[in-house]
């Protein structure tokens, strides 16, 4: 996809769930199509042979031809699954376990050989054709086993149609010699069912028509070679030869066929603009798909058909233009020197050659190219795409910014995300494109690009700042309309775990446990860390009958009339008071930021008379005097409330939210 800021606009479009839908759509259609067709021709063809089978069960024991078992279907819809009669016709059979061993008395002689052989599941072709079940799909189960599922993996599995064959048939096709007759439910429920979910999820996530295919043809040659289920590896029987072959060679070679085709047609067009020239439609074919063999096979042999070009890099281009190249100057030499003379004039075939290689580059990036068209396109419309999802703007332009942006270019978010630009405080890089997205300002713009640019999203990406100047660009973002997101360090946990030095690593790790714990301007708990403290200390006090206080407290001041100018102050205030809450509290009391300008503090094995008499003296030390700026003094108003856990809270949060609650008690 393209690295304009706009991308993700466009590509919420293009990979929208209604494209997926139409997909789907018609490869449930081609599936049931093959269903009715394969299923059909199969009982034709097959039927001279199923009557011998019939002849033969009723020879080898009295009863009926036909096994009818409840299966859970699509949509948890029960049918009767048709099975060739296995055992013999006895209560037993009937109310006995509905999974058998290998050595089980209730199997026939002759039903034994046909479960070896899977011969019994063939009249379920018949259930194939009437729509109960597809010729590939999860094994049908019992009721009873299907509601033990847990209800979200019940629904998925049950979201498509049950098959014949399926990943888990293949892997399991020898499923009874696993299990012991003695302990036959318990081994399936715990060493063979887990596994067979697990193949029937990947299967409903990842399935496709060709992917079926393959799955019948891996069914066919484990049963009729008799080898081993270990020879076919787990992931092809989800991405077989077939899908393979397809994906990777068949329709990159039917598209460079066309690319090349239209670059020799093209390339004439031009040849013929100087003198008379007519090529004829056969020698054009014939040259297309030499180029295009020649090109294709490159490609093969190097490994550039493996490449997903949707994340394809500017080296994978390069690639494919070393392998044009080669292709071009092979056949330019090969024409120079045909004994009948040049097929094809030298200099036709070098535009021909260049023709198909830009063809090949668009054909490859065509999701980027017509996503960056589309982006340009917005751009210059602005105002009139603003209701496309919502608009962000990235605070900071360093290597987490750079990470950042790329998580957002990179995902497919359900809504449409418009990345307006990033402001830095570096003057050089104002104005500038990184990585595809402008630097619109600096951070003090905030406010102003909010209000003009209409931003729903702030996303603060700096690593490496000082508190202040953290808590001055925080300050400015939350005085807006707009969400705030903290970017975590990612840069630095990754840092930490490739040091080379162990020292470096320690300190590297001290840095990312401060950084995921520690309120960068306060130096107390953030909120994460505090709602865990306070969760510990909940369940500390039930187990011990322990009292537990808790203070919540909000800092305020006396704001100048400028409120720009106050922004400025707020940071040297609240990082004042907490410095002054910290003399006064003891070394097992926890105090956090459990929001902007909102702290609570945690009194273990305090009651609620003790912390009344805390919650007093620090509201007094923290009021008494205002907090001296580098300009003017400034008053402080906090807004404070005591609460306890006498009320059994479930939760730490709820806990502190019932003390916010609170607020306003003590002034």
């Amino acid at each position: 996809m393209p690295n304009g800021p706009y991308k993700p606009i466009f590509q919420s479009l293009v990979n929208t769930s209604f494209s997926s839908s139409i997909r789907i759509f018609f490869g449930n259609m081609t599936r049931r199509a093959l269903d009715i067709c394969i299923s059909l021709l199969g009982i034709i063809i097959l039927a001279p042979f199923l009557l011998l089978i019939r002849f033969q069960i009723k020879r080898d024991s009295p009863g009926p031809v036909f096994y009818h078992g409840l299966r859970a279907g699509r949509n948890n819809k029960n049918f009767h699954i048709l099975k060739f009669r296995t055992m013999y016709e006895t209560d037993e059979s009937y109310q006995g376990l509905t999974i058998t061993a290998q050595d089980d008395p209730r199997i026939t002689p002759f039903g034994q050989w046909l479960r070896d052989t899977k011969i019994n599941e063939l009249p379920q072709l018949w259930n194939v054709f009437k729509g109960d079940m597809s010729l590939v799909g999860p094994r049908p189960e019992t009721p009873e086993i299907v509601a033990r599922w847990p209800k979200e993996i019940r629904e998925e599995i049950l979201s498509v149609r049950p098959g014949v064959t399926s990943p888990s048939s293949v892997i399991y096709r020898n499923e009874e010699s696993l299990l012991k007759s003695d302990k036959v439910m318990s081994d399936y429920l715990r060493d063979i069912l887990p596994s067979k979910i697990r193949l029937d999820l990947l299967y409903a996530r990842n399935r496709s028509v060709l992917a079926d295919l393959d799955i019948i043809f891996w069914t066919l040659v484990v049963l009729l070679t008799r080898v081993s289920s270990s020879t076919v590896p787990e992931h092809l029987l989800y991405w077989g030869p077939l899908s393979r072959f397809i994906d990777r060679y068949f329709i990159w070679f039917l598209l460079d066929l066309i690319v090349s085709f239209v670059s020799v047609a093209f390339a004439g067009m031009i040849w013929r603009l100087s003198a008379p020239y007519h090529l004829g439609v056969e020698t054009s074919i014939a040259i297309a798909l030499t180029i295009a063999l020649l090109f294709s096979t490159l490609n093969t042999v190097v490994g550039i058909n493996r490449t997903t070009w949707s994340k394809a890099s500017a080296r994978d281009a390069i690639d494919l233009a070393l392998s044009s190249g080669l292709v071009t100057a092979f056949l330019f030499f090969f024409n120079l020197y045909v004994p009948s003379g040049p097929i094809l004039p030298p200099g036709m075939l070098v535009v021909s050659g260049m023709f198909s290689f830009f063809g090949s580059i668009a054909v490859r990036y065509r999701s980027r190219l017509i996503a960056e068209l589309a982006n340009r396109w917005i751009e210059l419309r602005p105002h009139s795409l603003q209701s496309f999802g919502e608009r962000i703007l990235i605070v900071g332009s360093g290597e987490l910014g750079s990470f950042t942006l790329w998580l957002l270019k990179n995902s497919t978010p359900e809504e449409a995300l418009s990345i307006v630009g990033m402001v830095d405080d570096n003057p050089r890089k104002i104005g500038m494109h990184i990585d595809g997205c402008k630097v619109i300002g600096s951070t003090k713009d905030i406010p102003e690009l909010v209000d003009k640019l209409d931003l729903g999203l702030i996303i603060f990406a700096i690593s490496d700042i000082q508190t202040l100047e953290h808590h001055r660009i925080m300050s400015l973002s939350q005085h807006t309309n707009a969400r705030i997101i903290h970017m975590p360090d990612i840069l630095d946990t990754l840092s930490a775990q490739i040091q080379l030095n162990g020292i470096d690593r320690n300190e590297m790790y001290k840095k990312v446990i401060l950084n995921s714990t520690i309120d960068k301007l306060t130096g107390v708990y953030n909120r994460q860390q505090l709602l865990y403290l306070a969760g510990h200390e909940l369940r500390r006090a039930r187990r011990y009958g322990y009292p537990l206080a808790i203070i919540n407290f909000t800092i305020d001041y006396e704001r100048p009339q400028e409120s720009t100018y106050a922004l400025a102050l707020g940071s040297k205030v609240i990082s004042t008071v907490i410095d002054r809450c910290k003399v006064c509290i003891r070394d097992v009391d926890i105090v956090g930021r459990y929001d902007n300008n909102e702290f609570a503090l945690l009194l273990p094995e305090t009651n609620l008379a003790g912390a009344q008499k805390v919650a007093d003296r620090l509201l007094h030390f923290m009021t008494d005097e205002p907090v001296v700026t580098d300009t003017i003094p400034l008053d402080v108003i906090v807004h404070m409330s005591v609460s306890s856990n006498e009320k059994k809270h479930p939760n730490a949060e709820s806990f502190l939210e019932y003390a916010h609650s609170g607020l306003n008690i003590l002034k």
